[in-house]
């Protein structure tokens, strides 16, 4: 559901930001930093731990949503 959001990934040496989409992050371990070219291992299990959380705190909205407008029906 997210895999065209971009985030910003900071480089740990030199603070610049690289915009990567998480379904690019899925697929890639590294990445070169555009600022100081730095190499950077991307950290896949806790990405997908956080994507995960993120999923069900959205299915856990949608379903008080529909639980919600089912309650003002007569």
């Amino acid at each position: 559901m997210f895999d065209n959001v971009e985030i910003g990934i900071p480089c740990p040496k030199c603070g610049h930001k690289t915009q990567k989409t998480i379904a690019w992050i899925k697929a890639n371990d590294t990445f070169s930093c555009d600022g100081c070219a730095a190499v950077i291992h991307l950290e896949h299990d806790e990405l997908l731990r956080g994507l995960g959380e993120v999923d069900k705190s959205f299915d856990d909205l949608k379903r008080k949503i529909r639980d919600l407008s089912k309650s003002f029906k007569l």
